[in-house]
Parts: C-alpha cells; structure tokens; sequence
C-alpha cells in the first residue's frame, strides 16, 4: 500500500476512531478509553505516520497500519 500524502493525513486529524479489536455492534456504545483522537501527522524516515491520542497513551499508524487496525467513527458511533 502507498504511504500515506500529506493532504490524505491531515483530513484525518480531530477524527475519532477505534481499534478494529474493540469495534462493538451497532447500537452498543463505547467507553471512554476506546476511543482515540487523531491528534497529529509524523514524518519518519521520509514516511508519514498518523498520530492517535488513546486514553492509556498514543500511538502512531503508518497507513497501512492505519487502515487494517482502525475504524473511523462518526458522529452516530459516539
């Protein structure tokens, strides 16, 4: 998979989203420390990383990582 632009990571930034182990069925709601923040865009080894802000601490997603780890909510997930 291509890495990620700098235009596709930092539409990401202030998204909310969830570890695809924690994903929950439709209806159910999430606790606090299942969500995380995107909160930032790293650049690391000439590659761009997404940052996630969880309640227990951050971590960062190459997009690939990204994109097989995490599911994005909206607003009706919440």
């Amino acid at each position: 998979m291509n890495p990620f632009t700098l235009d596709e990571a930092v539409s990401l930034i202030y998204h909310l989203a969830v570890l695809k182990k924690h994903v929950l069925q439709p209806g159910q709601k999430y606790s606090i420390t299942q969500i995380g923040h995107i909160c930032g865009v790293l650049t690391l080894n000439d590659q761009i990383e997404i940052a996630i802000k969880f309640h227990d601490g951050m971590r960062q997603f190459t997009k690939e990582e990204f994109y097989s780890q995490v599911t994005l909510l909206d607003n009706q997930d919440k």
